[in-house]
């Protein structure tokens, strides 16, 4: 386009990640005339994913199970203590799958596509003001752009949304990760392992995601330490090796990981901020595509019905908030403080309440109701369900008092 001129469309999304596509595809669906501006030329990359995702929560975001992206089916978890207790939450049949990151995000990219949205890669939005009910964009190797409605959908680490007015989650409160994709490893395809020790991955853990039998994607998580360093002290405490010692590094991921909960506000006039822009993401393991594309499935839905009814502005966009708290919020809550509880106990604490779950039989009950996406809800519901307020007692007990 000539770089003097200005396009105009009626919803321009910044970021081609899963939320920003799926929203995209749910507003071109409904007849918006929709623009996606990516700052990478290549659309799925770089990736920063461990890519394990609910089979009913990728239903739920209109993504199928038979596509080339699912790289294995996995039917459980092992958990293990600082002082290697475990125990197994499991299901007769797979319960989530792994999938390549860069071949998910093509495969919504041409979900958008096909609805009739346009995508422009290469374009890193340079700013962005608002003037007469609009926003003006302006992107690079693109040039200016006048939307009705901007979705951000930048990620964790947002720099636009800044520039709008609405406060950001700030990269200090957010976690550094890093993990490698091993071959040579020996693991059960059929289980996803969850490791937790300060000593390894202080405030989170370290996990191992089954590829096949001889691949695993083997990463960790901390806030004020070099995780590079310490996934190498943990691949060679995990697999009793070092890496080149039989152990083939494929390729690193890194990014940044997200627990503390989503921002104070999630719209104004004319703008919605969408997945982890927005930290919709689970505050106990920073998954954030099956929420992150919950809401991005309303947002597509609001955007597209503000546009036809002309009302542009933050009273009406509310509802895009209220609705997707009405979907998540509660879960978010509930999740939030399970995490700040485990942010601040110590290695001994872990290990009584691992004793606690496996004497108690507590993870047998979690294996039969518990929800991968609704973390929080599905252990406040076991316990009630058990009417076993004693063990939620030892638990807290062992919490507070060790």
């Amino acid at each position: 386009m000539n770089i003097m001129s200005i396009e105009e469309v009626e919803v321009a999304v910044v970021g081609a990640g899963p939320s920003g596509l799926i929203t995209a595809r749910e507003s071109a669906l409904r007849g918006a005339k929709v623009l996606v501006l990516e700052e990478h030329k290549e659309i799925g990359l770089p990736n920063h994913c461990a890519g394990l995702l609910s089979i009913n929560g990728l239903g739920r975001i209109g993504i199928p199970l038979n596509e080339s992206y699912v790289q294995n089916k996995v039917k459980g978890a092992r958990f293990f203590s600082p002082s290697n207790l475990s125990f197994t939450i499991e299901r007769k049949e797979a319960v989530a799958c792994v999938v390549d990151r860069h071949l998910l995000d093509n495969f919504l990219a041409k979900q958008a596509l096909k609805n009739g949205a346009l995508i422009k890669l290469n374009s890193k939005v340079k700013s962005v003001k608002r003037c007469n009910n609009r926003w003006v964009l302006e992107a690079e190797n693109y040039g200016k752009v006048k939307t009705k409605i901007l979705i951000d959908a930048e990620g964790a680490s947002p720099r636009i949304l800044g520039m709008t007015g609405l406060k950001t989650l700030g990269v200090k409160r957010l976690l550094r990760g890093f993990q490698a994709d091993l071959e040579g490893v020996n693991v059960d395809p059929d289980y996803v392992e969850v490791h937790f020790s300060r000593e390894i991955a202080p405030g989170f853990f370290a996990w191992v995601i089954p590829l096949n039998k001889d691949v695993a994607r083997v990463g960790l998580a901390c806030k004020y330490f070099n995780p590079r360093e310490r996934l190498f002290r943990f691949i060679k405490k995990r697999f009793k090796k070092a890496v080149n010692e039989k152990l083939k590094i494929l390729r690193f991921y890194s990014g940044l990981i997200i627990t503390c909960g989503p921002i104070e506000k999630t719209y104004d006039d004319n703008l919605l901020v969408v997945g982890d822009s927005a930290g919709q993401v689970k505050p106990i393991t920073g998954g954030g595509v099956i929420f992150g594309g919950t809401c991005a499935i309303i947002a597509g839905k609001i955007a597209s019905e503000a546009i036809k009814s002309g009302k542009t502005e933050r009273e009406f966009l509310k509802r895009y908030e209220d609705e997707w708290k009405a979907r998540i919020g509660k879960e978010i809550k509930i999740s939030l403080l399970i995490r700040r509880i485990l942010n601040k106990i110590s290695d001994k604490s872990i290990d009584r309440v691992f004793s606690v779950i496996i004497e108690e039989e507590i993870h047998r009950d979690i294996s039969e109701g518990g929800d991968m996406d609704l973390q929080g809800s599905s252990i406040i519901k076991i316990f009630r369900r058990r009417g076993d307020m004693k063990s939620l007692f030892m638990i807290l007990k062992a919490i507070l008092f060790h």
